[in-house]
């Protein structure tokens, strides 16, 4: 097959700069601060160090004026670093106590660690920058992929976990979220700077369908004797009506290939996407919201004939493309829709926990939530008016299930608008229903959209005009006029009636504005992925505004860089009630995290989930046996989430309407949930300390175990935890991949082995559930809320084997007062050899110890338990 895209190399190849001690150079390098500016034929190449680990690069054409747009990602300005620059005739070198880059004769950059270890390199093979107005793609970075795993990029639904080799397009969608941050195995990140829509390893050679589509009518054919004609017509008509069609495809080399479709141009509510190669699915799209791409892998062989069929149902402006590349495609691109900058930043760290740590540095790090907000969220579509959300809410509270938080979905405002206003037909008294929630111990979120389409509402906050385009009501969050307005409007609606937080939906935006529409500050073609980072940035700087002391949770559907920042977690949209969409979930939400956004949550159970809501596979979602157990598994899979919530369309989600087996299982993995909060707490803590996350792949942990690289169904939850998750229906054992090392499993306490698979048993209502030898886990009482007051001692359940330590986090709970100091840790220290427990304070001093002495149960797994009293002053314990 034929290249379909063509590389316009910017002249780099020949160029060179000739560098002597006596400074005969080519080309003038010009050293600013903490900038160096290589000047060359074509090329202007800017490398400027933010800190020790973190180095920008710019590349711009000579003559050619830098598109530019206000920087709303990173936050840490250039550092005051020593770092040295070495020159020889064909090679310039810049090293910090880090890392080391070096620029080559031919423009392209290399990086290593401080020893010297290969990080990763540029290449010029796609490389360029296209001063062509009508091209497809302006910009466009590559580097050379090495023997790593890659992550990140955000959230797609291609059960898809490794990227390294894959081809996607990173573009705002219902369902996927474009993050354009990679994390290497090989302790390296890159961050692409650029907010419009960027392909990732671009595909580079497209399947034809021109074959007669006749020769793949009916495999059956030879044995239909007279009527072969008329199957034959009903088999073209039914492709036809599918748009089905078939090919041959014979690979010219062995090994796995990257598939990539793109199925339409248009954003579609339905048809099936299928792509299948003899009879094995590649890619498989079948839920109710169709993004534009997607992305499959399967490995062929050379010189084999191969049966493609290629199924884009529902399809408006085109019939579908499918590219591939070569198992040979060893690199990593980044190639943009617009800009006429190479910008990009490269981030190391001696493992992948200080890349991310680096990362968050580089562009805010997350703040940390209300305690309540790591409980467990009772949503769904909808509660139809005040009183049917207070009689469910009450019932939670009389059937003693544990909840801290109760959801008003939307259609709550006025019939024929959209927009923060209620309904007083059916919300009479919206401060009243508030009230009463926050003395059953809830919060309330309610769901609010950037599009407004209420005129009144609109002119009485000066944002009719503010629209993003005719027929759109989308507004211009790039406005910082318009985000100051939009706050407003909403507070007034929801804030001063006693809403706790905000679910901020369809923020990709939904209903996508013309490319050419004029935003405040450019085409909304060159800006377009960044939108749900503005909106977040109105929602919280105006509440942080207006309450300086009440931590911010908003809930968004869409996501970018930096927006960890300003108190938001994601969730992976509308997905359908499928065990195959159940099973992407977790590679979806690990990716996510992996680009440097920790808080991640998605649908218990799906959100499109029987014949009554638009999913015809199960007839009714209370009573099918199978719809149950996935929803069980779906809950188990969401209590070790970093948010925990169920949702349903056109649901009763409340876990006493689907069977009694459903609600006791449900309810021991709610209570689990509760019981794990110190631990929770103590990681999200983490999370704000020091960048790190609750939710990561076992190769955040084992980046040099190659057998963790692929593992989508098993995660790491905080540092102690794994879990793993049972994705087909009627299974009750689980193999499970232990890394290296010993283990403990949760629920028996049995030690096992790491470096192999186990068989683990999964019964319905269990999940497998590890911990690693070395650790301590701070385990809580069962309660009905997260900042229920009890008597009930903190048990510490040491598992043995290695010397362990943690931290144990205590604040308010509630408010931003951590960020002044007032906090407090409490370090606990087991040393296997002397088999003691020493507890300690650590920083902060917002608890006396003395007045009120912690009570806990020490349990070593395994051995004894003791029960002591920490007063503040260092204690040790033997066991």
């Amino acid at each position: 097959m034929k290249k379909v895209f063509k590389n316009t190399l910017f002249g780099f190849i020949g160029l060179s700069f000739i560098l002597s001690s006596c400074g005969q150079f080519k080309y003038p390098v010009t050293e600013i601060d903490n900038k160096v500016t290589v000047q060359m034929d074509s090329l202007n190449l800017t490398i400027e160090i933010i800190d020790e680990s973190i180095i920008h690069v710019q590349k711009s054409l000579v003559g050619v004026e830098p598109i530019k747009h206000p920087d709303y990602v990173t936050v840490l300005k250039p550092q005051n670093v020593n770092w040295k620059m070495k020159k020889s005739e064909e090679q310039l070198s810049i090293s910090t106590e880090a890392l080391k880059l070096i620029v080559n004769a031919d423009g392209t950059i290399e990086y290593q660690d401080a020893k010297g270890q290969k990080l990763v390199s540029e290449t010029n093979d796609l490389t360029y920058i296209n001063q062509n107005k009508k091209a497809s793609w302006k910009v466009s970075q590559a580097f050379v992929a090495g023997d790593e795993a890659l992550y990140g990029l955000g959230q797609f639904q291609s059960n898809i976990l490794n990227w390294r080799g894959v081809s996607n397009r990173l573009q705002q969608y219902n369902q996927e979220v474009a993050i354009p941050f990679l994390m290497s195995t090989n302790n390296y990140g890159i961050y692409w700077h650029n907010y419009s829509v960027t392909d990732f390893n671009q595909a580079q050679h497209e399947i034809s369908f021109d074959q007669k589509e006749e020769a793949f009518a009916s495999v059956e054919e030879e044995n239909l004797g007279q009527d072969a004609e008329n199957v034959v017509k009903h088999k073209m008509k039914e492709n036809n009506d599918k748009n089905i069609r078939v090919t041959t495809f014979i690979p010219e080399k062995t090994g796995e290939y990257s598939f990539f479709v793109e199925s339409d141009k248009s954003n579609r509510m339905r048809g099936e996407i299928r792509v299948l190669i003899d009879n094995d699915t590649v890619i498989n799209y079948a839920t109710i919201w169709v993004p534009t791409c997607h992305s499959g892998t399967k490995k062929l062989q050379a010189g084999k004939t191969y049966k493609i069929t290629f199924q884009n149902t529902g399809a408006k402006k085109m019939k579908g493309r499918l590219f591939y590349n070569e198992p040979d495609f060893d690199k990593t691109v980044f190639s943009s829709e617009e800009g006429n900058v190479i910008d990009y930043y490269l981030i190391h760290g001696e493992n992948p926990r200080k890349v991310l740590a680096e990362y968050h540095n580089l562009t805010g790090k997350s703040k940390l939530f209300s305690k309540k907000s790591y409980g467990f969220w009772q949503c769904r579509e909808r509660y139809h008016n005040q009183e049917e959300l207070l009689e469910n809410a009450r019932e939670l509270r009389k059937r003693k299930i544990p909840v801290d938080n109760i959801v008003q979905d939307w259609f709550y405002w006025p019939d024929g608008t959209k927009g923060p206003e209620w309904d007083r037909s059916k919300y009479p008294n919206p401060k009243a229903m508030a009230d009463e929630v926050h003395d059953l111990n809830m919060n309330l979120m309610v769901s609010v959209w950037p599009m407004v389409n209420n005129t009144p509402l609109l002119e009485k906050y000066d944002l009719l005009q503010y629209k993003l385009g005719k027929g759109n009501h989308n507004l211009d969050f790039y406005d910082e006029g318009v985000r100051e307005r939009y706050y407003r409007m909403l507070s007034d609606s929801m804030f001063h009636f006693g809403v706790n937080s905000i679910w901020l939906d369809g923020t990709e935006p939904a209903s996508k504005p013309r490319n050419d529409v004029q935003t405040a500050i450019g085409p909304f073609k060159e800006v377009k992925n960044a939108y749900s980072l503005l909106v977040s940035k109105a929602m919280f700087e105006g509440k942080r505004k207006e309450y300086p002391n009440e931590r911010i949770f908003n809930l968004t559907r869409s996501a970018y860089p930096g927006q960890q920042r300003y108190g938001t977690a994601t969730w992976s949209g509308d997905v359908q009630s499928t065990w195959e969409q159940f099973a992407e979930q977790i590679p979806a939400g690990l990716n996510f995290t992996m680009a440097g956004m920790p808080y991640w949550s998605h649908d218990i159970g799906g959100f499109f989930r029987d014949a009554n809501s638009i999913n015809p596979i199960y007839d009714d979602q209370y009573t099918n046996e199978e719809f149950i157990e996935l929803l069980n598994r779906w809950f188990q899979f969401g209590a070790f989430s970093p948010i925990f919530r169920i949702h349903g369309y056109v649901s009763e989600t409340e876990i006493w309407r689907y069977g009694k087996a459903f609600e006791t299982s449900a309810r021991k993995f709610i209570d689990l949930r509760y019981q794990l909060m110190p631990y929770i707490y103590s990681e999200a803590w983490k999370i704000t300390k020091d960048g790190h996350t609750l939710m990561s792949p076992l190769a955040f942990y084992y980046p040099n175990d190659q057998k963790t690289w692929n593992i989508k169904d098993q995660l790491c939850f905080g540092e102690n935890i794994m879990v793993a998750f049972v994705t087909e229906y009627k299974q009750r054992h689980k193999n499970v991949y232990l890394p290296k090392g010993e283990w403990f499993d949760y629920w028996t306490n049995k030690k096992m082995q790491g470096g192999q698979l186990v068989r683990a048993k999964a019964d319905f209502d269990e999940t497998p559930i590890f911990v690693k030898a070395g650790s301590i886990l701070p385990i809580g009482p069962k309660v009905q809320y997260a900042t229920q007051p009890t008597d009930e001692p903190l048990k510490l359940k040491i598992y043995p084997g290695k010397d362990a330590q943690y931290t144990l986090y205590q604040d308010d709970n509630t408010s931003y007062e951590y960020e002044k100091g007032t906090f407090s840790e409490v370090v606990f220290e087991y040393s296997e050899t002397a088999k003691t427990l020493t507890v300690k304070k650590g920083n902060g001093d917002y608890i006396d110890f003395g007045k009120s002495p912690m009570q806990l149960q020490v349990e070593l797994v395994g051995s004894k338990t003791e029960e002591i009293a920490f007063e503040g002053q260092t204690l040790q314990v033997q066991l």
